[in-house]
């Protein structure tokens, strides 16, 4: 159904499918930040002053972005073709990555499990929306964040 979507309305109707209401704060994002972050969530109690979290994952590192990064990073996240809409993969969720888009006081965090079980959870800021996607193998938004990540630090 999707690509028959691509086909005759164009990629936006697939992307507000695979995305719901993420898309529009995704599209027009000022600020894109990532993150490696530890594997699992820690739960608020848990959580200490002298720690970074995003999306309750603690911050192992954060990893500038420039804006040709940011604008690679918020394309992959908007490309439905790196979403299975389909299949869904029975295998647990392995944070590695973050990425938080934001716009003026609104933000969404995509945490990122990557292969061999690419997943992807978005949660709005309030943490009143969260959305589960199942990410397809030869997804560019792992190759975009990989390709940051595997730069060298210029000195």
């Amino acid at each position: 159904m999707c690509l028959l979507s691509v086909v005759l309305l164009g990629s936006k109707s697939c992307n507000s499918k695979a995305l719901g209401d993420f898309v529009n704060l995704l599209k027009t994002s000022d600020k894109v930040e990532l993150f490696t972050v530890e594997s699992f969530p820690t739960a608020a109690q848990d959580q200490t002053l002298d720690a970074t979290y995003v999306a309750d994952y603690k911050v192992l590192e954060f990893i500038p972005t420039g804006p040709v990064e940011a604008a690679s990073l918020t394309f992959a996240a908007v490309d439905a073709k790196n979403f299975d809409l389909v299949n869904v993969k029975n295998c647990p969720f392995m944070a590695k990555y973050a990425l938080r888009f934001s716009k003026g006081k609104d933000r969404v965090t995509m945490v990122i499990s990557p292969a061999p079980c690419g997943k992807a959870r978005m949660i709005f800021a309030s943490g009143a929306k969260e959305r589960n996607l199942e990410l397809t193998p030869e997804n560019g938004l792992e190759a975009a964040i990989q390709k940051i990540v595997s730069k060298p630090l210029i000195k």
